[in-house]
């Protein structure tokens, strides 16, 4: 890690530099080559900081450009341009940044400007690519080197199993050997040297609870060794006391883990929570009725006190945007800020811990209480039973394991598409519903300005209408009386028929309105009727077909996606949990047979070990693991290839192969054109029919070049 490396000393620096060499950027003498830092600043190696602050000074101001101007451009006897002055300027000024840092100057003394730019800018160097670029141009000293490496560790790794097969096999045979008589504390030497070195890191990273695990176990080994070496006579149920505490504190700190999970979980908040539920708080009175606030606090006008409280007290985390449906509004309610949180990366982390602190417990559970239980049992009581059923235990968590893996590789995958499907569905339906309430709503718009003329009708009438304290009276014909009361009756007859028009319209509204709601439902009773219904009230016998928005298609593709990486991660932990489950039952079922073979009737009647395989075949899906790896990485050491050539080689290769247009039309051409000479004398006279042939040609051509410009077009079209 970086960080790590600027914290390390200069020969630890330099002993992992010529370790992994192979990974380091080699030297290009074509490149330009940088200064030295400590040249550039004219300063010794062993220069303290205030001497490379002063010559920083001192190189800046014979840099200025107003210095460089007044002694005519020259820099140290050299006459420079200004370019090169900002050169050498930018080069100082990395020097001295560099020079002035403890940890960096300590880098660079180690590893020099590529080492100090490899470790102090990873972003870069710590690429794959770049890596494997490398790689390819190291030299074979130093792939070698990288190579032993990797042999030493799993020769470290596999020493220990191998040594204890050899001290069994062994002690089985008839004959013996020189490790027959060796004792068990002697073949686990490279045990206790390990459990020296990993205490040692715990101490150091202060994992004390993690230490005592650690000790019990190793108490264990040593109680077994004692045993193995008939050195005590205690019953196995005495020697796997160490064991007992062993499992009791793995058990107690997976409920720590579980319990300092929910606590994290418990705390975890949004910064729209904070800010409504913590900042600005609601206060009741006596009555229960709530305060209103006169200001409204966010998260930015914190100070720094009370944003390091508020992180202090709360773990927030960050939500991933959520596109709304159509026609939803955003819910202000604690059950949806709680949702909120829910969705958040953070909190499905904390969730995978709390589950896998769940399955440790679970594993402690079964199988290893009961299997430990069988296996003193067989042991002590000196049963006849058969190691497969004593094994019981393991086989049924495997089967459980299997199980789970099954469920996770082909179920969560449905369900993960039927989850998008319904949210689809959910989201079609509500799309559905906003489109009825915006058309609902046009229609009663619509019926409010048509209604309008009818209701100024109606208040004319009533203004026009007689009292009840006015009373008939006869009235002369033809009298001006007369004629201004057949004008009232005019004017009402005529705002009679204007009512009667309104009240048949709206009844036809209405009776529109039920038909259409009758043929509707019809419609959807019916179906095999695809047919659609028009605004004036008839039947389109077009069928109705399926339409998606854009707006609907980008959530369709985003609920796509979600659903196949939740396949994709179900399926890879499957396969993963597949091949944990087949490498234990191997091994398992290998030391089962071992252990059928070895015991005869009781524990303490020994067969001879030479009618029985070997205990290395025990050991046999390891070596083959570790054989399997060691060939394949030294397939990647020794066969890397520099990425960037086979990339350029591969595409001049297809520009090679790809034809020219051109080309073809000249050869084209030239095929055309190209006549033998006793042809053309033969054809003298034929010349108007060759000219027609040659338009017709051309005129051909034009339409395969237009035919082909169309299709052209419609590939484009299609692939956007």
């Amino acid at each position: 890690c970086p960080n790590l490396s600027l914290t390390m000393k200069t020969y630890q620096l330099k002993f992992l530099a010529w370790t992994f060499s192979a990974f380091l950027p080699p030297d290009d003498p074509s490149a330009r080559q940088e200064a030295d830092y400590y040249e550039l600043l004219g300063v010794e190696k062993n220069a303290s900081a205030d001497e490379i602050k002063k010559a920083y000074r001192k190189r800046s101001l014979e840099l200025h450009p107003d210095k460089l101007r007044q002694r005519g451009m020259r820099f140290q006897g050299e006459v420079v341009t200004e370019d090169e002055a900002r050169h050498k300027f930018q080069q100082m000024k990395a020097s001295y940044d560099t020079l002035s840092d403890p940890k960096k100057r300590k880098v660079y003394d180690a590893l020099g400007y590529k080492g100090l730019e490899f470790i102090v800018n990873p972003s870069h160097a710590w690429d794959p690519h770049n890596l494997l670029g490398n790689l390819a141009k190291s030299s074979v000293f130093d792939r070698a080197k990288l190579m032993l490496l990797i042999m030493l560790f799993f020769g470290l790794v596999l020493m220990q199993p191998i040594l204890i097969c050899a001290k069994v096999d062994q002690v089985l045979e008839e004959n013996g050997g020189a490790l027959e008589e060796t004792s068990w504390f002697a073949i686990l030497i490279p045990f206790w040297i390990f459990a020296l070195l990993f205490g040692l890191v715990m101490v150091i990273g202060k994992a004390f609870l993690a230490l005592l695990q650690w000790i019990s176990l190793v108490v264990g080994v040593v109680f077994f060794s004692l045993k193995f070496d008939n050195i005590v006579s205690w019953d196995y149920a005495i020697v796997f006391i160490p064991l007992y505490v062993w499992v009791i504190l793995r058990a107690l700190e997976a409920n720590m883990e579980m319990k300092a999970v929910k606590e994290a979980m418990s705390k975890m908040v949004t910064i729209e929570y904070i800010e409504k539920y913590i900042l600005n708080e609601k206060k009741q009175d006596e009555n229960g009725n709530d305060i209103e606030g006169g200001f409204h606090r966010t998260y930015n006008d914190l100070s720094e006190e009370e944003r390091d409280q508020i992180n202090k007290d709360y773990i927030i985390v960050h939500v991933p945007p959520r596109q709304m449906d159509p026609g939803e509004q955003a819910e202000n309610s604690i059950e949806h800020d709680l949702d909120q949180i829910e969705r958040s990366p953070e909190y499905q982390e904390a969730l995978s811990q709390h589950q896998s602190s769940f399955q440790k417990i679970q594993k402690i559970i079964l199988p290893e209480i009961p299997l430990m239980i069988l296996v003193i049992l067989q042991l002590d009581l000196n049963k006849t039973w058969n190691w497969g059923l004593t094994f019981l235990p393991l086989w049924v968590s495997m089967f459980l394991e299997c199980c789970g893996g099954c469920y996770g590789f082909f179920c969560t995958a449905s369900l993960a598409h039927l989850e998008a499907d319904e949210a689809m569905a959910a989201h079609l339906a509500k799309q559905k519903e906003a489109k009825e309430a915006a058309k609902d709503e046009e229609a009663k718009d619509s019926f409010e300005n048509d209604a309008k003329p009818a209701a100024d009708s109606e208040e004319k009438l009533n203004s026009v209408e007689p009292t009840a304290a006015e009373s008939p009276t006869c009235i002369p014909l033809g009298s001006d009386a007369a004629k201004n009361d057949d004008a009232d009756s005019f004017k009402k007859n005529e705002i009679d028929a204007a009512v009667a028009v309104a009240a048949t319209n709206d009844a036809t509204v209405e009776t529109n309105k039920a038909t259409k709601e009758n043929k509707s439902n019809k419609v959807a009773d019916a179906p095999g009727d695809d047919r659609q219904e028009t605004s004036d009230g008839t039947q389109n016998d077009e069928p109705d077909m399926f339409t998606m928005d854009e707006e609907a298609f980008q959530f369709y593709q985003e609920a796509e996606q979600e659903a196949e990486s939740k396949a994709t991660e179900a399926q890879s932990k499957a396969i993963a949990s597949f091949c944990n489950i087949i490498f234990q039952a191997i091994i398992a079922s290998l030391f089962v047979a071992k252990l059928n073979e070895v015991y005869a009737e009781r524990q303490d009647e020994i067969m001879d070990g030479t009618n029985s395989y070997s205990a290395f075949w025990i050991l046999f899906p390891l070596l083959l693991v570790a054989g399997c790896t060691i060939s394949c990485c030294a397939c990647a050491i020794f066969c890397a290839a520099d990425i960037d050539n086979v990339i350029s080689s591969d595409e001049n290769q297809d520009d090679t192969e790809v034809p020219s247009p051109q080309n073809d039309a000249e050869a084209a051409q030239t095929s055309v054109n190209s006549v033998p000479a006793g042809a053309e004398a033969s054809e003298s006279g034929k010349v108007s029919s060759d000219d027609n042939e040659k338009k017709k040609r051309e005129v051909d051509a034009a339409d395969i070049v237009k035919e082909e410009d169309i299709t052209a077009e419609e590939s484009l079209h299609d692939l956007d």
